[in-house]
């Protein structure tokens, strides 16, 4: 009665509607939230380090914002992160191996002000056309992906939304494990908000550029590019190694 007081309503209430549009189950959402939680077990650093779950686990835990549960929500955490930004010039003399910037773009979905007139419009799918081609790549080109993961519907409909899958198959895709590491496009490898810690989108982007150096804890098969976004008031950038 005194409206969407939180994220996880307004989340809830768009992962629903994609349910009843394309047939989306809780067992996608689950799929997401294991396979982050893989990764988180292949990372020392993060807090459900070494506490794995299965999907017996998913469905039988608490339901928060129906049809969202525990496991489908970000955790609560303190904590830093930080990058450089710097010209191309002074990298190239730095102790690290310099990342890339190769595009950067920004829009907001109409539900805070910005672009698109649906439901289903959001930042990502505003502005992935200009990242792509400022960029000069397809989503067939990106080897690792850092999504914005406050909770485990919004991969299944960034997915769609950068278009690496169409509208209404991101559930299916997730469940045939092609966001895990080794499948076709490996998401949060680090183990994202859901598994690693919620620091406000900063750790995805520092996960990717490990990727790009060969250093993280789930390494992707000689990855070249990534993508990270900062949530549905979208940012999104491509970077190279």
């Amino acid at each position: 009665p005194y409206g969407l007081l939180v994220p996880g309503q307004s989340s809830a209430l768009r992962a629903r509607r994609h349910m009843y549009e394309f047939g989306t189950t809780e067992r996608h959402f689950g799929a997401v939230a294991l396979a982050f939680r893989k990764h988180a077990c292949l990372n020392p650093k993060a807090i459900m380090y070494g506490r794995p779950i299965t999907m017996e686990d998913y469905l039988d835990s608490k339901v928060f914002f129906d049809p969202l549960r525990i496991f489908d929500c970000a955790l609560e955490a303190d904590g830093a992160n930080a990058f450089v930004v710097t010209s191309t010039e002074r990298a190239s003399n730095l102790k690290q191996r310099p990342v890339y910037i190769m595009s950067a773009a920004q829009a907001l979905p109409a539900n805070i002000g910005g672009r698109g007139g649906d439901w289903d419009d959001s930042g990502g799918s505003c502005l992935a056309p200009e990242l792509f081609a400022r960029a000069g790549v397809t989503q067939r080109d990106i080897d690792v992906v850092g999504f914005y993961d406050h909770f485990s519907p919004v991969i299944i409909t960034k997915l769609e939304d950068y278009g690496f899958c169409q509208r209404g198959e991101g559930g299916p895709f997730v469940a045939e494990g092609r966001i895990e590491l080794g499948g076709q496009i490996p998401v949060n490898t680090s183990g994202g908000h859901l598994s690693e810690a919620y620091l406000q989108g900063m750790n995805q982007i520092i996960e990717v550029i490990r990727q790009l150096r060969d250093q993280s804890s789930a390494q992707v098969e000689n990855a070249e590019l990534g993508l990270v976004d900062s949530g549905d008031g979208a940012g999104a950038l491509i970077l190279r190694r």
